[in-house]
């Protein structure tokens, strides 16, 4: 990996399965999950995450501490996104 010292903005790539933001959402309890996601440069990985919205149509905010990340997280489709239980 290439040293890019303290600018965090280098970091950051687009993340090629986000869907585009909600307007109309549900705040939910924040629930620990695993997303996949799938970078611009690096490719498909398995991120741990805190779901923390619910979308009218199902999509599912993620936030993640990934400094790759420009923002607090992302929305992605249900099937990115893993938790205990989930069949």
């Amino acid at each position: 990996m290439e040293d890019y010292g303290t600018a965090t903005w280098r970091y950051w790539q687009d993340i090629r399965n986000a869907v585009s933001a909600r307007a109309s959402f549900q705040d939910r309890p924040p629930l620990p999950v695993r997303a996949r996601i799938e970078w611009a440069r690096d490719g498909a990985e398995g991120i741990d995450g805190t779901a923390t919205r619910l979308g009218f149509d199902g999509v599912i905010f993620v936030e993640l501490k990934d400094r790759r990340c420009s923002t607090l997280g992302v929305w992605l489709s249900p099937d990115d996104v893993w938790w205990p239980g989930k069949s």
